[in-house]
């Protein structure tokens, strides 16, 4: 048994209506403390891996386990997934716009006690630049930028204390300045809090520099998982 293997799936079949699976046999391995970039042309299936490791996908077979328990017959709710330590960055970011910063905060961090809260409140603060001003963490999400309201989802998934992390395009929509940012914080969080993430992406440059592997889906499976060392083309490695 390795005993730092986190997310083991194999054979693993997915998809919407019965009979018709987007994933078609995908095998992927994540080990404690490894960032593992998934890239891929749009339809590939990229989005559709998220949801099944998450559950949300209603027709799925084959091998999928989270620390050695297989979740492809479970019957669990989201929520519950989250209690076993796996969270979700939904596309765009998932934040509740009418309520504060420090309320979306309290929110993802509920099942934590109040002295867990606080000590994990503030170890998560300190990636974004934005939470550095009290006044901000004050204000109503509505009245942030599209890139605080990114960093902000992030933090949320993170106050939830992973030991995986599902990221689904963290950096759509936002400029090249709080993408550079995006990837910046979620390198040091895979750096100090010693959690896997899968990062699903469609910037395949900036997926690189801060994964371990990146894996090319095509088809249904990943077709090629490769060290980032010893990938020197970018094009070559996506297109060959």
């Amino acid at each position: 048994m390795n005993e730092k293997l986190v997310l083991d799936i194999k054979d693993l079949k997915a998809g919407y209506t019965k009979g018709n699976y987007i994933l078609n046999g995908l095998k992927l391995e994540i080990q404690q403390n490894e960032i593992i970039a998934i890239v891929g042309q749009n339809g590939a299936g990229k989005s559709t891996l998220a949801k099944a490791i998450m559950g949300l996908i209603p027709y799925t077979t084959g091998s999928l386990k989270f620390v050695n328990e297989d979740l492809i017959n479970r019957n669990y709710s989201t929520e519950e997934m989250y209690f076993k330590g796996i969270s979700y960055f939904l596309q765009g970011g998932e934040v509740f716009r009418n309520l504060t910063v420090n309320e979306n905060l309290q929110f993802a961090g509920r099942k934590l006690d109040k002295k867990s809260y606080r000590e994990k409140y503030n170890n998560v603060v300190d990636y974004f630049d934005f939470f550095k001003d009290n006044s901000r963490v004050k204000m109503k999400v509505s009245f942030l930028s599209g890139g605080e309201q990114h960093q902000l989802a992030l933090a949320m998934v993170l106050m939830q204390n992973p030991k995986l992390l599902i990221l689904d395009e963290p950096s759509a929509g936002l400029s090249p300045v709080n993408r550079r940012k995006m990837f910046s914080s979620i390198e040091k969080v895979r750096n100090e809090l010693n959690i896997s993430i899968l990062l699903i992406e469609q910037n395949v440059n900036e997926a690189v520099k801060i994964s371990d592997k990146v894996g090319l889906l095509k088809l249904g499976k990943i077709e090629k998982l490769e060290k980032k060392e010893s990938i020197s083309n970018i094009d070559q490695f996506f297109w060959n």
